[in-house]
């Protein structure tokens, strides 16, 4: 199998074994398995010239040979619409969604398949480095032979190329769960970051960037389409969007809220009037909250139509017609009752909370201390506001290694 560096420069020979030129690089598109050389580029008397590969006999280390003779007429400039293995690849960053990162091409492997030269591989090693650069005698004096290829199938070339020459940009990443793929992005500048998530699902664009570091949260932010940045927003539950904003300049973020829907605006708004580090600051002001008049039948009902997102139903609160906490419902206790019956007649009443000012730490502690996946949030008049989860407090108190662990639901 052929690598990319050792075909370079290499002789073009036309059918007599005459020098044409030299080989300059080799076209490819993106958007096939293991894509086919559609072109060879020839230099001829300083000029490039595009060959079709129904033109060439073969590509090998020693030279380029041509089924015709060549004519510089017959072969025009070649076309930017797609990948140039060399201009393009070597020494840019691409991501190994198998391994979860950016890596450098420092060569690429091709290989011959049924009368066609495909794209098969990346090599990221020093040692292919070193090859390209003339010295393949250090690596194997330093024992960097050639080393496993990346399999181009787990390899995506969105951050080398220009998305006019992808059909879908970050195609494969885009595949990626959300946290592997801010693993990727966190490796990247912001501008970088920014691009990926300008092209993928607001909803899994929010979950990604919700993966990063505060400081990185806030850079990507603000390196985004103004537009784009507030679709995201609008995404992200109302706690976490005003975390990230809290990071970005006053100004930035007054103009990314007044592009948001104006109720998620006003969410946003609303939380950043808090202290980040109290249990106001903490809070998601979407939460489940039903009336204590309510019947059992008319809460799941209510459950039913409004399909509330999974990570916002760790508990069903009870409020009073004034918007007071009375209780929490046990999902069990709602399914096995009685339609007809009033849940205030099986709410629990003796429900743990914080108020809007309560440390991050009081906060965390009654978190742990009861067992709990959620705390609801109540003002001075008991007026429910918020619920903190055990994820927005999680890094205070524990190690990442137990961040996973299961705990039990209420009832």
């Amino acid at each position: 199998m052929p690598l990319l560096s050792q075909v370079l420069g290499r002789p073009v020979l036309d059918p007599d074994g005459d020098l044409v030129g030299k080989l300059e690089d080799l076209l490819v598109s993106a958007d096939v398995p293991y894509p086919p050389v559609d072109y060879v580029v020839v230099r001829h008397l300083r000029r490039l010239h595009a060959v079709p590969w129904d033109a060439v006999a073969s590509v090998t280390p020693r030279a380029t040979a041509l089924r015709h003779f060549f004519d510089p007429e017959t072969y025009p400039e070649p076309p930017e619409n797609l990948i140039w293995l060399s201009r393009d690849l070597l020494d840019k960053q691409i991501v190994d969604t198998q391994g979860v990162k950016l890596v450098r091409v420092n060569d690429l492997a091709v290989t011959p398949i049924e009368g066609e030269l495909r794209l098969a591989g990346v090599d990221s090693s020093f040692g292919g480095l070193l090859r390209r650069l003339g010295a393949d005698w250090l690596a194997r004096l330093l024992g960097r032979g050639r080393p496993p290829l990346i399999d181009w199938q787990q390899v995506d070339v969105g951050t080398a190329v220009e998305e006019v020459r992808l059909k879908v940009p970050f195609d494969r990443l885009r595949r990626m769960r959300p946290a592997d793929i801010g693993a990727v992005i966190s490796q990247m500048s912001p501008a970088e970051a920014a691009d990926v998530l300008e092209v993928l699902d607001d909803k899994i664009a929010a979950d990604t960037l919700a993966e990063l570091s505060d400081e990185h949260q806030a850079a990507v932010l603000t390196a985004m389409e103004p537009e784009e940045a507030a679709d995201l927003l609008e995404e992200m539950p109302p706690d976490e969007a005003a975390d990230v904003l809290g990071d970005v300049r006053e100004e930035r973020a007054g103009h990314l809220m007044s592009l948001m829907e104006p109720k998620a605006a006003r969410e946003v708004q609303s939380l950043l009037a808090y202290e980040e580090d109290t249990a106001g600051g903490l809070m998601n002001s979407r939460l489940l909250a039903v009336q204590e008049t309510d019947t059992a039948d008319e809460v799941i009902a209510h459950l039913r139509s409004t399909e509330p997102p999974e990570d916002e139903i760790y508990y069903i609160y009870v409020v009073d017609s004034e918007n007071r906490l009375r209780g929490v419902l046990s999902l069990r206790d709602l399914i096995v009752a009685h339609p007809d019956t009033p849940i205030r007649d099986f709410i629990q009443h003796d429900t743990a909370h914080v108020h809007l000012d309560d440390p991050k730490e009081e906060v965390a502690r009654r978190l742990i201390r009861y067992d709990l996946l959620a705390i609801p949030v109540i003002d001075e008049d008991e007026h429910l506001l918020g619920v903190v989860t055990v994820n927005d407090v999680l890094d205070l108190v524990t190690p990442r290694s137990w961040q996973n662990r299961p705990r039990k639901m209420l009832g």
